[in-house]
């Protein structure tokens, strides 16, 4: 499968490279999850759809990239539907933010993969991890 972007005319697959910077470390590739390992189910309440992994996750592991459409602020607030639209935590974005990164939404109605499946949940088991990590602000320590 790999990571891919449409083409301008939006008909065929251009492969993504990663620069080194951009690439996942040698600890977090190791972790990735086999992408036709995951499953889409429709929920037995109604509630929509939802995604599992036919095999047993670890903590840590790399689930599935986040694919779709990069979005500012002004761009998510004009949205009218909001569905399968996901942000970073409050401090992912206030780094973003400091670091004057404007990608603050990924939209995955059209352009997305299995990660729109991911559902919000009042128990949730998966975090969406910002990768590479934004820069750290001046003067921040880890």
């Amino acid at each position: 499968v790999g990571s891919f972007a449409l083409s301008p005319c939006g008909t065929r697959r251009v492969a993504v490279k990663y620069s080194q910077r951009e690439a996942l470390s040698a600890e977090l590739a190791e972790k990735v999850v086999e992408y036709d390992s995951l499953r889409a189910f429709e929920t037995e309440d109604g509630r929509g759809w939802g995604l599992c992994c036919a095999k047993g996750l670890a903590r840590g592991d790399v689930v599935v990239e986040a694919v779709g459409r990069c979005l500012s602020e002004g761009e998510y607030e004009a949205l009218e539907g909001k569905e399968y639209v996901v942000s970073f935590d409050d401090e992912t974005l206030a780094r973003k933010r400091a670091a004057g990164d404007d990608v603050l939404y990924i939209d995955a109605r059209q352009q997305g993969n299995m990660m729109r499946f991911a559902n919000d949940s009042d128990s949730p088991n998966l975090r969406l991890m910002y990768w590479p990590p934004p820069p750290e602000r001046e003067g921040e320590e880890e």
